[in-house]
């Protein structure tokens, strides 16, 4: 590989840590922020934390169709910088506001600077050979899960060290240090394609549109639990006080197989097949997905989570990795997006059913959520998509 294509595999890869590590580090707080200032029911701020919490990635869903585009008119390295100066900024306001319908908004607006990890994934695309795209995509991956599994735990313990504003605080810090990284370290790519339009029928069409779906899918299987983690404690018959302290580990254990599955399955993929992997992934991801209503004690339901998560992970980068080959800004980021709608809709699909029902019938939609889209999937494989 060309040493400057190799070095940007690795920086952007570690850049794109960084920025996972801080949307986390919050993450795990923010239900308990959001219960600490509500001046409304319990009922009522579950449903404000689903709204909180995923507005963010409601947003960026439709962005980053749009960030994809916009690298075929400007300079791919410094958008993704002004992605991450835009979210220092938001961060810091967010330490200084005690209102829900503040939070909201500025989730809003970091939702509308965010897709950053479209221009990384665009990079590293630009930067990686055919034959090597599938491990590249899922060493991307790998390392933006693994700022997912170090955000949580830090973000937790920084809550209760130097308490809500505090945490805002530092987590701006670590994106100033990640700026600075990608700017000295991040090697420029070529412009991409101009000939391609913004959910054009080269970018949006039947083949994409059914793995949008499963990528949508797999993204919800992987983030629904955090925003519903205290009523998971509290059937467990923890202390909410506890359950905090608890949560960011929690997250850390189950993300972690999603990390470490990320990496060796995506490489398995190599030698018995993109398709034939994706499908056996999903079955299982579904599979435990659904034991998660069996489970009667924290120790068996973290088991479980951690099999599931280690096994859905991988199909994200697998599946857009068929399309990657092509170079093309928009399908890139019209499939990123599928990541951000799960981000967005996971909380809001959790809380909301939480909120009418039990966690069982949670469980069990969202593996019928999974079934549904694999269904699609494998229909439309048989005349497009082919094992390697």
């Amino acid at each position: 590989m060309d040493p400057d294509k190799n070095r940007n595999l690795i920086f952007i890869s570690l850049s794109q840590f960084g920025m996972a590590m801080t949307a986390n580090f919050i993450m795990v707080f923010l239900p308990f922020l959001i219960f600490k200032i509500s001046p409304y029911s319990s009922q009522e701020t579950l449903i404000w934390v689903g709204l909180i919490m995923g507005a963010h990635s409601f947003v960026v869903m439709i962005a980053s169709n749009f960030w994809g585009v916009l690298t075929s008119r400007f300079s791919p390295k410094l958008l993704f910088m002004r992605g991450l100066l835009a979210n220092i900024v938001l961060f810091l306001l967010m330490g200084f506001t005690s209102s829900l319908h503040g939070l909201l908004i500025l989730r809003i607006l970091q939702g509308v600077f965010g897709g950053i990890s479209t221009v990384g994934l665009i990079i590293i695309s630009s930067s990686s050979s055919r034959e090597r795209i599938s491990a590249d995509i899922g060493f991307f991956q790998t390392f933006l899960t693994l700022g997912q599994l170090v955000g949580p735990p830090i973000g937790a313990l920084a809550a209760s060290v130097f308490g809500y504003r505090g945490a805002f605080v530092s987590v701006s810090i670590v994106l100033l240090i990640v700026i600075i990284f990608s700017y000295l370290n991040v090697e420029e790519v070529p412009l991409q394609s101009k000939q391609e339009k913004l959910f054009g029928r080269s970018t949006v069409n039947q083949q994409t549109i059914v793995a949008w779906i499963l990528c949508f899918a797999a993204t919800v299987q992987l983030m629904f639990l955090p925003s519903v983690l205290p009523n998971v404690f509290e059937k467990f018959n923890m202390e909410r006080t506890i359950a905090l302290k608890w949560a960011g580990v929690v997250i850390m254990i189950y993300t972690a197989t999603a990390t470490l599955g990320t990496y060796f399955w995506t490489r398995v993929s190599l030698r018995f097949g993109r398709d034939r992997m994706i499908l056996l992934l999903v079955i299982l991801g579904i599979l435990f997905q659904s034991l998660l209503s069996l489970s009667r004690g924290m120790v068996d339901f973290i088991v479980i989570r951690m099999i599931q998560t280690g096994l859905i992970a991988a199909t994200i980068p697998l599946i857009i990795s068929i399309f990657a080959a092509e170079l093309k800004g928009g399908t890139i980021g019209f499939l990123n997006s599928s990541r951000f709608a799960g981000n967005a809709f996971g909380p809001m699909i959790a809380t909301s059913i939480l909120a009418i029902s039990n966690l069982t019938t949670l469980y069990l939609f969202i593996s019928g959520l999974t079934l549904f889209a694999l269904f699609g999937f494998k229909f439309l494989s048989k005349s497009t998509f082919h094992p390697q």
